[in-house]
């Protein structure tokens, strides 16, 4: 088949599982961003990268065993440890990226939050929105239906990242399921809030487990899907898989043509790239532009980020060309 086929197939929200693998196999990363930006043309939504940034609000001591995280106290990483940040804080940070960014996460450390925290980051959020244009987003782990509610309040975007696919989680973390996040997904959904959520890519999951992923969250209906790549971080159990050759780095091409398969598999989600981008694109990161709608700049949560100047130019650049 000729790739102008999926072309409506996937306007019209058909692409099925065995079309998505026969993409990934039969066309090049070059190919797959053509189609997902002549996807995202018809959709009209190629104008625009749309920014968001995020601030680590409390870091470290995350009891749960991700073998990614740097804030899990099962990994011995070199990172900041502090308590939630005053509300005051976290404003002061946001204030940053007013008019430069459309969206600001809140994010915290731990499978959960308690309520004196919750109150806290209420209150912050209060204050963004009082004092700035940003929308805001939070992520704050294993949320229950009367926080969720709270937030709906708020006009917020809740973030909870499936990571990788039903059937792959398990080889990542063990002390909580996929299915928890499943439930937290599904209850922000049907009170009505926005979600984000993705996953990483490169953790040691086949072609086939990461493309089931992108069918696992179509099915839940997420709005955003940010899109992270493995960024191996000395002290976590994936940094030593990786030097131990058990996780095989991912290649270029291979992230290109996956970013572009999630937008080919879900076009009326916001498909954005965020951590790890630079570590593992290099100078390739403005080719993921074609497949992309949103961009995550500034810091990540324990590792650097571009400078966001830089970010900035790559940016107007690729939209000029697009002109």
């Amino acid at each position: 088949m000729e790739i102008e086929t999926f072309l409506e197939k996937s306007l019209k929200n058909r692409i099925s599982f065995d079309n998505a693998i026969y993409l990934y196999e039969n066309f090049n990363a070059i190919d797959l961003l053509y189609l997902a930006f002549k996807i995202k043309n018809e959709i009209k939504n190629n104008d625009r990268i749309k920014l968001c940034a995020i601030i680590n609000a409390k870091s470290g001591k995350c009891s749960e065993n991700c073998i990614f995280c740097s804030q899990s106290i099962h990994n011995n990483c070199n990172i900041p440890i502090y308590p939630l940040k005053s509300k005051k804080e976290i404003l002061e940070y946001a204030k940053k990226f007013d008019g430069v960014v459309e969206r600001f996460g809140i994010v915290t450390s731990g499978k959960k939050i308690n309520d004196d925290e919750f109150t806290e980051i209420l209150e912050a959020i209060e204050l963004i929105k009082e004092e700035t244009n940003l929308k805001v987003c939070c992520s704050l782990g294993l949320l229950d239906e009367e926080k969720l509610k709270e937030l709906k309040k708020l006009d917020v975007r809740v973030h909870n990242n499936l990571e990788t696919s039903k059937n792959y989680f398990k080889n990542i973390c063990s002390t909580h399921s996929y299915e928890d996040k499943v439930k937290v997904i599904r209850e922000a959904k049907k009170i009505g809030l926005e979600v984000c959520s993705g996953g990483i890519f490169g953790l040691g999951e086949s072609i086939e487990e990461r493309i089931k992923m992108a069918f696992e969250l179509k099915e839940l209906g997420v709005d955003s899907v940010p899109i992270n790549i493995l960024h191996p971080i000395e002290g976590t159990k994936a940094y030593q898989m990786v030097k131990n050759g058990e996780i095989k780095p991912i290649s270029i091409s291979d992230v290109l043509k996956s970013i572009a398969l999630y937008k080919i598999i879900m076009p009326y989600a916001e498909i954005r790239l965020a951590g790890g981008r630079a570590y593992n694109l290099k100078d390739y990161q403005s080719y993921s532009l074609m497949a992309l709608d949103g961009l995550m700049v500034g810091n990540y949560l324990t590792t650097k980020g571009r400078i966001l100047e830089d970010d900035l130019k790559m940016i107007a650049d690729f939209c000029n060309l697009v002109e």
